[in-house]
């Protein structure tokens, strides 16, 4: 560009600047053999300049590259014209992940909040960073755009900066700023920059995403991963309220709850959304631009867990690769073949779980793509790598429902992660289950007469508001729910068990039990009423029927907590029963009760059902049929 165009062009900083720009080829004469160059990460790796470290490889003798997340198509390996430098990996993007296990670049497995640490205290020095910046403001101040995260760490340490000025790369708040005094060396050059296309939402996420939403609370502060499924969870989320976000990576699907005042950070101690770096589209770089409800930081900030735990219910999301049925989350690798890295998700774990009201969640499909291996599996593969230990893990969501392990036994975890593995896979995790004496050796899963695991049937939940005492949730009884019935039952008083048990019984063994919990939801259904969360539930109230096929009538039985008497909950379960039943092509209910059980007989003879009973002394045999209507 012509000196005096391009003066009129640029403003009033070129001429204070223009002895520090340079033209792309001269790059390999400023690196010296032997040096150490940092690439400015993600979607704003200036690629005029890494460019040129391809097409002169053979002039960079000895000299390491550093990489956090590479995601530029230059082809850095050639095996015809191999360069004379190597490669350090902080996390492994695609365009580097075949060179690092084939032994071409290296990898070093460290957790983002640790990263800054390596080259503040010089483990790790930089002779040269190549970053992307936008066009200075009248004060010579560059910003550093759409990524902040190591870029900020970098700029400070590094012996010499040179940067690509762009002025498509969007002026971005908070700690993103770097003065032109900092920069050695410029390269004016007006590009587009990177966009990242996530992952189509195929059915899979999107009901991982739908089970993510329903755990999710108003005023809650969401961390979302890399992927499909953090991004189809953020679309189940517009019915909520008073949102905040505080995650490392910020994509497209923010801008519409941000939009929507879903987002609006009202509840939690940062009054702006808070991020360390954006990957999306040109849509998500236009609306950070100069946006002050956006605050880039460092990830020195955004992922020391201390910040993140002071946070209002931070929840953080994940993706995982495979879980062990006891926890183990591996993230990052593939057997030996390494495939990502470590990342934000240690730190956002661990700072989510100390979080007040906090949800650390990891998520992933139950199987491969092409069904043919569960990734939820009895150990991890050999060489795959425990990104977060089974005693950090909290949910675990995969299509088939949500998995809560924290702080719960060997046995309870593998119950529930086996509950959620594709059911093709339920019976053999089982059996190896009981070889590993994880679980009991009896132990069962709800299955047809042929075998065939039974999947929960979801659709049968449903919430119930009770006269004063809040609201219910009303579920199909669960195998993990064994210790909720017994708990259940025991705190039921002599009284109480004579009514439902028709005998003072005192104790509830497993194989008792068992067979209440464990049901093909056909010929036998119990439904559950729940109180608390995955993380302090109490069973307050049971209703089952048991189906005999001789006759098309299931017999019904319902048990309620003491303290949740007089609240419409057997009422409630009766009529939940009979269309569940009613759906199943059963014909009517039958049952005992004693006599001195007067509410249940209330609500049996107010049923719109033509009711028989048979007095046999101290209790009543009933039976109604659903066809047969009280003429009014």
């Amino acid at each position: 560009m012509d000196s005096n165009l391009k003066l009129n062009n640029l403003g009033i900083w070129y001429e204070k600047n223009s002895s520090k720009e340079i033209e792309p080829i001269a790059l390999s004469k400023i690196i010296k053999p032997g040096s150490r160059i940092f690439i400015g990460s993600g979607c704003s790796e200036p690629q005029v300049l890494t460019k040129q470290l391809v097409t002169k490889r053979w002039r960079y003798t000895d000299c390491e590259i550093i990489h956090f997340l590479t995601l530029s198509d230059n082809d850095f390996f050639d095996e015809k014209n191999p360069s004379l430098f190597r490669h350090h990996a902080l996390f492994i993007g695609p365009s580097i992940r075949e060179a690092v296990n084939e032994g071409k670049a290296d990898y070093i497995p460290i957790s983002l909040s640790d990263i800054p640490r390596l080259f503040k205290e010089g483990r790790i020095h930089v002779d040269v960073a190549l970053i992307q910046v936008s066009l200075p403001d009248k004060f010579g101040f560059c910003s550093l755009g759409i990524n902040v995260d190591i870029n900020r760490t970098i700029c400070e340490v590094a012996k010499k900066v040179i940067v690509q000025i762009n002025p498509q790369m969007p002026r971005t708040m908070g700690d993103s700023f770097i003065h032109m005094k900092k920069i050695h060396n410029f390269v004016y050059h007006d590009a587009p920059l990177i966009e990242f296309e996530y992952p189509p939402i195929d059915e899979r996420s999107d009901r991982i995403g739908q089970y993510i939403a329903r755990i999710i609370e108003n005023g809650s502060t969401i961390q979302f991963g890399i992927g499909a499924i953090p991004n189809a969870a953020l679309k189940y989320l517009k019915d909520k309220t008073n949102l905040a976000i505080y995650s490392e990576v910020l994509s497209d699907s923010a801008i519409d709850l941000i939009d929507s005042d879903v987002v609006n950070c009202s509840k939690n101690q940062y009054p702006h959304v808070m991020t360390s770096f954006v990957m999306g589209s040109r849509r998500l770089y236009d609306f950070v631009h100069e946006n002050p409800f956006i605050e880039f930081r460092s990830t020195e900030f955004i992922n020391n867990i201390f910040n993140i735990s002071k946070n209002n219910k931070q929840v953080s999301i994940n993706a995982a690769l495979s879980v062990s049925f006891t926890g183990q989350v591996n993230s990052d690798s593939v057997g030996f073949n390494f495939y990502s890295g470590i990342g934000g998700q240690a730190d956002f774990t661990r700072g989510a779980a100390l979080s007040k009201g906090g949800k650390p969640i990891i998520c992933l499909p139950s199987t491969t793509k092409d069904g043919t291996i569960s990734r939820i599996v009895a150990t991890l593969a050999p060489g795959a790598g425990v990104v977060i230990p089974r005693g950090d893990v909290h949910y675990v969501i995969t299509e088939y429902g949500v998995a809560f392990l924290h702080g719960k036994s060997i046995r309870n975890r593998v119950l529930q992660m086996i509950g959620i593995a594709h059911p093709k896979f339920r019976q053999e995790l089982l059996q190896k289950a009981i070889e590993m004496h994880y679980l009991y050796e009896d132990q069962l899963l709800p299955t047809t007469q042929d075998g065939v695991v039974i999947i929960y049937p979801e659709k049968f939940e449903s919430w119930y508001k009770t006269k004063s005492m809040g609201r219910v949730f009303f579920r199909p009884i669960k195998p993990t729910d064994e210790r909720l019935m017994q708990d259940l039952y025991y705190n039921l008083s002599d009284d109480d068990r004579v009514l439902r048990f028709f005998a003072p019984r005192k104790t509830f063994p497993h194989k008792e039990t068992q067979p209440k919990v464990v049901v093909d939801y056909e010929s036998t259904f119990v439904l559950v009423g729940i109180r608390g969360d995955e993380e302090d539930q109490e069973m307050i109230a049971a209703g089952s029927y048991f189906l005999d096929r001789n006759t098309n009538l299931a017999e019904i039985a319902f048990t309620v907590h003491e303290e949740w008497r007089s609240q419409g909950l057997t009422r409630y379960m009766v009529n939940r029963l009979i269309e569940i039943a009613q759906e199943k092509g059963v014909a009517g209910f039958m049952g005992e009760v004693l006599g001195s059980n007067g509410p249940m007989i209330h609500i049996i003879k107010t049923l719109p059902y033509q009711v028989e009973f048979h007095n046999y002394g101290d209790s009543f045999e009933f039976g109604f049929k659903f066809s047969s209507f009280k003429k009014m």
